[in-house]
């Protein structure tokens, strides 16, 4: 497909800033247990670019039902947070690492939920792909027009209520019956503001 010259300059502003190590030094294995990485895919959806996301499923040990990137823990065999965030994206979506233009990583940030530090890598789907959710960890693939994340008609509020206690609205996108929020949400924000679709 061919790009169009906006979409060129987004993936090329998105390489400029990101950085290619990882955002941070990786601790020692076994010094931080609550250490993660998810993956930002792109895709080329006619002349512009679509983000991909994950409704993890009711079967997860954490954050069940929300939206998400593909990502997860750090395992003792991942040299890298990199490693991490390509791994899980296979694992969980069918994503093979090789398939992923990797643009480099933000600085790490941390779930509202869990604390959990996650380090969050973008990378263009440079073919075309069919994702084949893994049913234990995902419900749900789908994907997000650049156009629509940054489109104020999409922006809303999320009320989260945790064991018991009264609950609290957080910022979202809602968008296509999903709602997008905490951690993820900002990642996307910092996504849009690095391409100057904020």
């Amino acid at each position: 497909m061919k790009r169009n010259s906006t979409m060129d300059r987004r993936i090329e502003q998105l390489r400029r800033t990101l950085t290619l190590g990882d955002p941070a030094d990786r601790p020692a294995p076994g010094t931080l247990t609550r250490e993660a990485a998810v993956l930002v895919p792109l895709l080329e959806r006619k002349g512009d670019l679509s983000v991909v996301y994950i409704r993890r499923s009711d079967h997860v040990e954490s954050h069940r039902g929300q939206v998400a990137f593909p990502g997860g823990r750090v395992d003792p065999a991942d040299r890298t947070l990199l490693d991490t965030a390509l791994r899980e994206a296979r694992e969980e979506v069918g994503l093979e690492p090789e398939w992923v233009d990797v643009l480099g990583g933000f600085s790490t940030m941390s779930t509202l939920t869990s604390a959990m530090a996650v380090a969050p890598f973008v990378g263009l789907v440079t073919r075309e792909v069919t994702f084949t959710p893994d049913p234990i960890e995902v419900a749900e693939v789908f994907e997000v027009p650049l156009a629509a994340l940054s489109d104020r008609r999409y922006r809303g509020s999320y009320e989260w209520k945790r064991d018991g206690a009264p609950s609290s609205s957080y910022p979202a996108i809602l968008y296509g019956g999903q709602t997008i929020w905490g951690l993820t949400l900002r990642i996307t924000e910092r996504l849009l503001e690095i391409m100057d679709v904020a």
